[in-house]
């Protein structure tokens, strides 16, 4: 190995160990050099056993074109949530997104690459249990009935779509519809349609069979994955219109045909889908076709924007504040009535998601107390300052304070891996938390 890389690889060994996804590393001629414990469990290998071997004699149905790991070392390209189907030790296909960069040392030469994936998520329900029905928070009367009619339109086989701006918790509106239907006992499969490449997406939904293309094999896609179950296809007004025609047969007729194959097989699945664009504008744009629209607009829900029922803000804060709360001490049970205020009168373009994000950010740079007094309404802003001193000293105190909260939220408050990223032991940098006056210490 090149000394380089090893002593990169040595570097972040402490964090990858750590990782519940599988992370791999390889050097500039495309082979092993790290292997995590979370790779070999999903290969079903032991780690030593792959180390030094190449990225296509341990990945056999991948090519070099569609290997992120390679054209990180060929292209020096970068891949954020790139899709690629793994085959597993059982021979199937598990849709995993990638996220590849190349590993490059002083001189600028490529020393190899790093790769961490994550498996698009599977998540089985039981229908009956009300504690596997998703609970939907609101006080707004349009919210209330978007529900009741989401329920309703729950109950029967209809396709749904869901549209809603990014933030407002589409993926829960179709985690509750698939609860509330006759198939809440079946697996539900989520995939983001902007996350995955148009080349990968038709293969990750329809699978392949062997000579589709140069390495292809057979393999499910999610469509068959899905048998009995339900899908929900985020973000469909970024699935290509061609692909989107092949959806339109699957609602039609509930046929469909596997990139390279000549035969018609048969969908025994459940179509929810969602839009973060309005259904006609996406339709004038020409990132919906007309004739999928009107096939899925039969049971048709709207989630408004959180700014358009600012009286959920309140409730949804309380609510957001009991799940995260916990994770300090001591913690904090309520918000002081300038916090809700500062809530009320934002505008909240990012939604739930943005509210949700907020509030943690806030509990994390909270200074104590049962009360949430501040909230830090602008990311990577911080209201919460550590005491002011004059001088010098207080100069190096205000640093020493911005760098124990870029680390903190590097790591959403977890203060073992930010005192790793310190170098620092947790105890040490608990004292310095309290000394700073930034928080009390947390549980994790």
């Amino acid at each position: 190995m090149n000394e380089e890389l090893d002593w990169l690889v040595a570097c972040l060994r402490p964090v990858l160990d750590t990782l519940d996804r599988p992370a791999t590393v390889v050097d500039a001629d495309g082979r092993f050099v790290y292997y995590n414990s979370a790779s070999a469990r999903m290969d079903g290998v032991d780690a030593d056993e792959v180390i030094g071997k190449h990225v296509l004699e341990q990945n056999p149905w991948l090519t070099r074109e569609d290997s992120t790991l390679l054209q990180c070392l060929e292209r020096g390209a970068r891949f954020t949530d790139v899709c690629q189907s793994y085959i597993g030790p059982d021979g199937q296909a598990i849709p995993y997104l990638h996220t590849a960069v190349p590993l490059t040392g002083r001189g600028g030469e490529r020393l190899g690459a790093i790769e961490i994936g994550r498996q698009l998520r599977h998540m089985p329900n039981q229908r009956g249990k009300d504690a596997d029905v998703p609970r939907i928070a609101t006080a707004d009367p349009q919210m209330r009935q978007q529900i009741a009619w989401l329920d309703v339109f729950a109950a029967s086989e209809l396709p749904i779509l869901i549209y809603g701006e990014t933030g407002t918790g589409k993926e829960l509106f179709a985690r509750r519809a698939h609860a509330l239907s006759p198939r809440g006992s079946r697996p539900l499969f989520t995939i983001n349609c902007a996350a995955i490449p148009d080349t990968l997406l038709e293969s990750t939904l329809f699978g392949t069979v062997r000579g589709a293309f140069t390495g292809a094999e057979n393999r499910k896609g999610l469509l068959s994955q899905a048998d009995g179950g339900t899908l929900f296809l985020d973000e469909l007004n970024s699935m290509p219109i061609q692909l989107q025609g092949k959806l339109l047969r699957v609602l039609q007729d509930g046929s469909y045909q596997p990139l390279g194959s000549h035969q018609s097989l048969l969908a025994n699945v459940r179509l929810i889908a969602a839009l973060n664009q309005e259904p006609q504008a996406a339709v004038a744009q020409g990132r919906l076709r007309e004739d999928l629209y009107y096939r899925l607009n039969v049971g048709y829900v709207h989630i408004p924007a959180l700014r358009d029922r600012r009286g959920d803000v309140p409730l949804l804060a309380r609510e957001l504040l009991a799940r995260h709360a916990p994770e300090l001490k001591p913690v904090v049970t309520q918000l002081a009535p300038e916090a809700e205020a500062a809530l009320l009168a934002h505008d909240w373009r990012g939604n739930v998601r943005e509210l949700e994000n907020i509030l943690r950010r806030s509990l994390l740079l909270h200074d104590g107390g049962a009360r949430l007094e501040r909230i830090a309404l602008h990311a990577g802003v911080p209201d919460v300052t550590p005491r002011a001193d004059g001088g010098l000293r207080g100069q190096l105190r205000a640093r020493e304070a911005e760098q124990v909260q870029a680390a903190l939220a590097a790591h959403q408050g977890n203060v073992s891996a930010a005192a790793r990223q310190l170098g620092l032991a947790r105890s040490t940098l608990v004292s310095r938390m309290r000394r700073l006056g930034l928080m009390g210490p947390l549980a994790r």
